[in-house]
């Protein structure tokens, strides 16, 4: 998976570089094996340049492959390809709307657009339609790099929620939620909940230990929004 924030490299020399490997990769006639061999190793590797054409192999000899087209798309993102990055990351996404991997690609594709309304439309859809965590999680990631501790807050209640208490991820992401924001009584609220729910957990010791809380059974408060 590789759909961690990512910095275009911008210039017409990249876009200009993949259109000639594209063609000279298509026009081989190999093997469609060999051409997603050599595409996910670049792209494993971060080669985006050369994972571009060799994607582009594949998906004109057999469109329809949304993990393809996400691959695709990515690396055309990373190569300041934004507008044809857009395209086969949204056609990943409507493949297959379930990939928190695809809806990653296609946040961050939006963000470096500066389509901030859709990037927020797309990832609150998939957090209370599909009930999504990690989707709530990545939008308060994104609402703070915009600067809108709202929806940043909007998004950590919306993840706990739906963890019901059983998950201390999206709690400590509220923890970082509300540290980033100046918050400090709300950061060690939520670290007090995701004691009650994992008192065992490295993490949430040590988020104890910086608020200088003990580590005993009174620390824990119940879960919850």
């Amino acid at each position: 998976m590789n759909s961690m924030p990512f910095r275009v490299q911008s210039g017409l020399g990249f876009v200009a570089a993949v259109s000639v490997l594209a063609l000279a990769a298509c026009s081989t006639g190999r093997p469609m094996v060999a051409a997603k061999a050599e595409a996910d190793h670049a792209f494993k590797h971060g080669q985006y340049d050369k994972a571009a054409p060799a994607y582009l192999e594949i998906l004109e000899k057999a469109p329809g492959d949304w993990e393809v087209e996400y691959r695709y798309g990515v690396s055309l993102a990373r190569l300041g390809n934004l507008r044809d990055a857009r395209t086969h990351c949204e056609t990943a996404h409507a493949a297959n709307p379930t990939s928190e991997e695809a809806a990653a690609g296609l946040a961050e594709v939006y963000f470096q657009l500066g389509e901030k309304q859709k990037l927020v439309q797309l990832l609150q859809d998939r957090g209370n339609l599909q009930r999504s965590i990690p989707s709530f999680m990545l939008l308060a990631d994104y609402a703070l790099r915009m600067d809108d501790p709202d929806t940043a807050n909007t998004a950590v209640r919306g993840a706990i929620l739906l963890s019901d208490g059983k998950d201390i991820a999206p709690y400590l992401k509220a923890v970082e939620v509300a540290e980033r924001l100046g918050d400090t009584k709300t950061a060690a609220q939520r670290v007090r909940q995701a004691y009650t729910i994992d008192p065992k957990s490295p993490a949430v010791n040590a988020k104890l230990a910086e608020y200088g809380l003990a580590a005993e059974a009174t620390t824990g408060l119940p879960p919850g929004p």
